[in-house]
């Protein structure tokens, strides 16, 4: 059993004798390491606006982008421990992306405290139409017939795009060189000046449907009502590389439990709201209702399940 799932075990047992009355809800920050208008800030406001409605005080987001995440980890796991500032993040950027900088990760079970994950997402192979390939096979093929030609873009060195990518080259045994972006990947990736991503589909799915971009194949076990026209990773022949994740929304490390309990629920209200789902629909993700406990645990195996991918690419977790 990896260390991170041993730390989620841990931190399941300590809160599972907390269950508490609600107080008055105080006003609460949420923080997010993504500029306006990106996926998570659209999951993060869809999210603060039913806590909002749900009859507590008020909930909004602060943009805190740039660094690959990092400025937003500091600035909550520095923020007093009251339930008033919150994270919504993947694990990358309170873990990995400090090892990218060669700095001091954060833990996070301790730095942090889980409260509760917000989506499963949803990965997704795409191309431009300009490229000329319309499935795996095809990629594939093209690969092979232009050796050193092909290349996937990532969003940084080491970052989850850039594993997936590297993930998807491994595994399908091409030959295929990362271009990282500062900035946004996607028009190279329309004008096929780069061969393929793989990101989520919150991301690409509107260049998808509005016919910008190719979906080869979805990364989840079944199609998507989503993109139902796109093919799965196992329909293609490599069932190995299936792969969902997601955000979760953390609190700073020291937390009373009793709050920690208390947001939980206000988050599960807010993922059971017809609002909520509405808008995850819209982005192609799916609401994750559920406890302290199933937090914790998602953490733990999706850092063990990250390391396990840097392993695989780089030699090292």
């Amino acid at each position: 059993m990896t260390r991170a799932v041993l730390a989620a075990l841990a931190f399941c047992a300590a809160i599972a004798s907390v269950r508490a009355e609600e107080p008055a809800a105080k006003p609460v920050r949420i923080v997010v390491n993504l500029p306006p208008a990106s996926s998570m800030d659209l999951i993060a406001r869809a999210v603060a606006e039913a806590m909002s409605q749900d009859g507590g005080a008020a909930v909004f987001v602060e943009n805190r982008p740039g660094a690959a995440g990092m400025l937003a980890s500091e600035a909550v796991a520095r923020a007093a421990p009251d339930g008033q500032t919150l994270l919504v993040s993947g694990v990358d950027a309170i873990v990995f992306a400090f090892l990218r900088a060669n700095r001091k990760p954060f833990d996070p079970f301790k730095d942090f405290t889980p409260i509760a994950r917000l989506t499963r997402d949803h990965w997704v192979l795409a191309v431009s139409p300009a490229l000329g390939v319309n499935s795996v096979a095809d990629l594939i093929a093209f690969a092979y017939a232009h050796p050193g030609a092909v290349t996937y873009a990532s969003t940084g060195n080491g970052g989850s795009i850039h594993l997936m990518g590297e993930r998807f080259r491994q595994g399908t045994g091409i030959d295929a060189v990362q271009v990282p972006y500062k900035e946004s990947y996607l028009p190279d990736l329309i004008a096929a000046r780069v061969s393929y991503v793989v990101h989520i589909t919150a991301a690409l799915g509107p260049h998808i449907k509005a016919g910008k971009l190719k979906g080869l194949a979805v990364f989840s076990a079944d199609r998507l009502a989503y993109l139902p026209e796109v093919p799965t990773i196992a329909e293609a022949g490599f069932p190995d590389l299936l792969f969902n994740a997601g955000v979760a929304v953390y609190a700073p490390g020291g937390t009373p439990l009793q709050t920690v309990w208390q947001l939980n629920q206000r988050v599960n209200r807010a993922l059971g709201s017809e609002s909520v789902r509405r808008r995850f629909s819209e982005l192609g993700v799916d609401p994750v209702p559920g406890t302290i406990d199933d937090a914790a645990r998602y953490v733990g195996e999706n850092l063990a399940r990250l390391r396990r991918m840097r392993e695989a690419a780089f030699g090292t977790p």
